[in-house]
């Protein structure tokens, strides 16, 4: 069943549209990491007496640095699309394209704790042997949930013009 769409919105879903990584979350999410792993750091080479809970914090430790990490590399790619949505299906920053009739679920998970968020994740569950399940880190991306699910509507529900047969 097609759902009802404005001229002004087919008009939108006539091209692709890439979604990027945020540089201000990017930014912001370095500069947390950076500060929280510095903490941590400092408290683990403070606790040589302990061995248990030194072994504890630095683990602690290693997982913020790898957060950082994680935000740095973002930074390097603010200038390559991390996702594109378009008619023929989502496409994927490593050129993975996953095609909407390919598509079994589609699902951009939020979750928080307390108010603080704790993931943002877009899983794409598909009918394909390899990938069965494809994930996407959203968190730092710049786009909601509600625009992410908007978009995928319009896109999947506009007719693609590769398979639209030709009328005589």
């Amino acid at each position: 069943m097609e759902i009802y769409s404005s001229s002004q919105n087919k008009q939108r879903t006539q091209k692709p549209r890439e979604v990027y990584y945020s540089r201000t979350k990017l930014i912001l999410g370095t500069l947390i990491w950076t500060v929280a792993s510095g903490l941590f750091g400092i408290l683990t080479s403070r606790l040589t007496n302990s061995p248990g809970v030194m072994l504890v914090c630095g683990a602690i430790t290693l997982c913020m640095v790898w957060m950082l990490y994680g935000c740095i590399r973002g930074l390097g790619r603010l200038d390559k699309p991390a996702l594109i949505i378009g008619r023929d299906g989502l496409r994927f920053d490593d050129g993975l394209l996953i095609e909407w009739a390919d598509m079994t679920e589609n699902t951009y998970y939020s979750q928080s704790y307390m108010g603080i968020p704790t993931l943002k994740l877009i899983q794409v569950k598909t009918t394909l042997d390899k990938p069965k399940v494809k994930k996407l880190r959203a968190a730092a991306l710049d786009i909601d949930s509600d625009e992410y699910l908007e978009l995928c509507d319009a896109y999947s529900q506009s007719p693609n013009p590769a398979m639209t047969p030709a009328r005589p």
